[in-house]
């Protein structure tokens, strides 16, 4: 193997493990891979000698003083919980910077194979019952959770996994496709930000890789999913037509968006209930009001990751009062308002500086990042490390690679 090809091989490696221990359940539930992912990416920059940027410094300082105050005003001091958070962020740089401005690229690549495989293991199981037992019951358990292990009373139990397939019990229950993730409403995020990735550097929506992500999202059945890839076709055509076609567009998406949302009892269904159930923490609204009702106490600073994450009350082991599954306001809780501006910050500059290095409408960053926003409600996706790694990408960028903004991406061809 080359020198080069070796290169290739080993940034595409630290951007699997980087998605692995954010969302692939054989990884990330233990820290130790956390720090091991850590450690390894702290060997390939400094053998590859890469220069650190101090504006990198200057974000994770952020969380470090908020952390610190953390300890003098709301919870006693966690060393290890607080390197947790570092381990994370300096992970999330050094892959960054490794990779480079071919990040996005590696990162859509890796969707991409992950989706196609995910139907090598999703449509047997959802036509034969054996097939899905033979794994369950057979192959899975030879695929443990790395460094991590489970009594049976805890209240989260990982699916069973092969790791680069998850087989939930959503599959056969509700023919739902997780992939390699924790559940269908995690792989599709995934999928989401891997299709924004494709639409701004190849200013197209119907690329090959996106043909196949589309597939992957329907497969999902994904409530968020279905209204966060619903937003992102509306977004390129508003960022890449004219006015008299966007009336047209809208005229046809919305009576069918509304259609849809009637006709599929998943969605309506489903956020009907969330609704309902508007004081159950298990729920997207309950858990999203817990979490205001925790940050509205502590809104400078937060109640950080530990004990006390939980406005000021501990827990001796994991109950459904410590249930949150709303990501944005987790955010909010956990850290206050401004390590959570800091990083949604750091989010839109990067998604705009992608849009600007690749000659896209630069509105398409503003809509993109709304519906991560959006995303974010169903999933308390910011504690993971790839999605700290979306703060960096935007610094990896030098002043010649930019290109001044304008009306490109409103001449691209929309196929």
């Amino acid at each position: 193997m080359t020198s080069g090809k070796y290169k290739e091989f080993t940034n595409y490696a630290l951007v699997f493990f980087l998605i692995g221990v954010s969302g692939l359940p054989y990884f990330y539930v233990s820290n130790t891979n956390i720090l091991l992912l850590f450690l390894f990416a702290l060997f390939i920059f400094l053998k590859r000698s890469v220069r650190f940027d101090s504006r990198a410094l200057a974000i994770m300082l952020v969380f470090y003083i908020i952390d610190i105050a953390q300890v003098f005003i709301v919870k006693p001091f966690a060393p290890v919980t607080m390197m947790g958070t570092y381990f994370r962020l300096f992970a999330a740089f050094f892959i960054v910077s490794l990779c480079g401005k071919k990040f996005p690229r590696y990162y859509s690549d890796i969707i991409y194979w992950l989706s196609i495989i995910s139907f090598v293991f999703f449509i047997p199981s959802v036509l034969s019952q054996s097939f899905f037992n033979f794994f369950t019951h057979t192959v899975c358990p030879h695929f443990p959770a790395l460094f991590k292990t489970y009594s049976a009373d805890e209240f989260y139990q990982p699916a069973p996994t092969i790791i680069i397939y998850t087989f939930h019990e959503v599959l056969r229950i509700d023919f739902r496709n997780s992939g390699p993730f924790w559940e269908p409403g995690a792989f599709v995020i995934f999928i989401i930000i891997a299709m924004i990735f494709n639409i701004i550097e190849a200013k197209k929506l119907w690329t090959k890789q996106n043909i196949v992500l589309t597939l992957a999202v329907i497969s999902t059945l994904s409530t968020t999913g279905y209204i966060a890839f619903f937003l992102l076709i509306m977004s390129y055509y508003f960022v890449t037509g004219n006015m008299v076609k966007n009336i047209v567009i809208l005229s046809i998406a919305i009576p069918t968006g509304v259609g849809l949302y009637y006709n599929l009892e998943f969605m309506h269904g489903k956020i009907d209930k969330n609704i309902e159930a508007d004081d159950d923490t298990t729920s997207r609204i309950g858990s999203g009001l817990a979490d205001l009702k925790d940050f509205v106490k502590s809104p400078i600073v937060g109640w950080g990751r530990g004990a006390m994450r939980y406005g000021g009350r501990a827990f001796s082991f994991f109950t459904v009062q410590q249930h949150r599954n709303n990501g944005l306001a987790s955010l909010l809780a956990s850290y206050g308002i401004i390590a959570a501006f800091t990083l949604l910050y750091n989010y839109y500059k990067t998604l705009k500086k992608l849009c600007t290095v690749n000659s896209f409408d630069f509105r398409f960053a503003i809509l993109s990042f709304i519906i991560i926003l959006v995303m974010s409600l169903g999933q308390t996706i910011f504690q993971y490390t790839f999605f700290y790694s979306i703060m960096f990408i935007h610094l990896v960028y030098k002043k010649e690679d930019l290109v001044h903004r304008g009306a490109p991406g409103h001449k691209n061809p929309v196929m």
